[in-house]
């Protein structure tokens, strides 16, 4: 009874899901005055995985150790997609995960209004020196929504956690901590997107100005909208990925013997601490 474990494999096809006809042919009258295009049992998606639980039992002269690992590993992709992207076939779902993240490339600042000119023409509204630059992917000289790609995934693929438990005598010592791997964010709360008179955080102290070009942590404030810079992109982007040390406790049992022929059978006291540490 060293070592106990549980392991499950898992597939899961999903099929026949709901389409809209959008790369099947029908005739353009279709979608004339709102789209009249019907809808089809068409899509299919995939889910694989491995769920785990190992647990190590020893006992080391006077102290009973126990030692358990879980976790779990979750892959996804869309089987079939009905879409029509055209030459960029890098925008097709197909084949790519279900909680694909999709974003701008971030290629840095503008410099200067010759920065801008040489550039692919942003759509997303004016731009001066200062937003933010986006890479033309399909070469077009337009930056807009067809120059966005996957850059990783919107959720963990990975769960893991661990707890320890040591026993002597009457003394147990508990711990758990937990975390996830494999997954990317953005920081496009209030507190990161920030103009004209909405509340303002530290993070604008690093903003861009033409004498802190080089070291600028934030894009140019404005006073009016900047739709421009606040879009999901690798700039904004960051790793969901975390350890938490979410339970630590030290029990001590009373003596058998202090309740024997009483009412009360016996008795336990407890230090536990909750949510100690995050690493992230």
């Amino acid at each position: 009874r060293f070592v106990t474990f549980d392991i499950n494999l898992y597939t899961q096809d999903t099929n026949g899901l709901l389409a809209r006809g959008s790369a099947t042919y029908y005739p353009s009258y279709y979608n004339a005055l709102g789209s009249f295009l019907p809808y089809m049992n068409y899509n299919a998606d995939r889910r694989q995985g491995i769920d785990y639980n190992v647990t190590f039992n020893k006992k080391i002269g006077e102290v009973e150790v126990s030692l358990g690992l879980v976790g779990g590993l979750a892959k996804n992709k869309a089987l079939v997609r009905d879409e029509n992207n055209g030459d960029n076939t890098y925008l097709n779902r197909q084949g790519q995960s279900l909680y694909g993240s999709w974003a701008y490339v971030c290629e840095g600042y503008f410099k200067d209004q010759a920065d801008i000119d040489s550039h692919a023409e942003q759509k997303f509204g004016e731009v001066k020196p200062g937003d933010l630059k986006y890479k033309d992917i399909n070469g077009d000289g337009v930056v807009d929504s067809n120059d966005q790609i996957n850059i990783g995934n919107g959720t963990p693929t990975y769960y893991y956690g661990m707890n320890l438990t040591l026993k002597w005598k009457n003394f147990t010592f508990f711990a758990r901590g937990t975390g996830q791997a494999g997954g990317i964010g953005y920081k496009n709360s209030s507190y990161y997107w920030i103009n004209g008179e909405k509340k303002y955080s530290e993070v604008v102290l690093g903003a861009w100005t033409p004498g802190t070009a080089s070291t600028a942590t934030y894009p140019r404030l404005t006073t009016t909208g900047s739709d421009n810079n606040f879009r999901n992109s690798t700039y904004w982007q960051y790793s969901t990925n975390y350890f938490k040390l979410d339970k630590v406790q030290v029990t001590y049992d009373m003596p058998s013997s202090w309740f024997e022929n009483k009412i009360v059978k016996g008795l336990s006291v407890y230090l536990s601490g909750s949510d100690l540490l995050t690493i992230s």
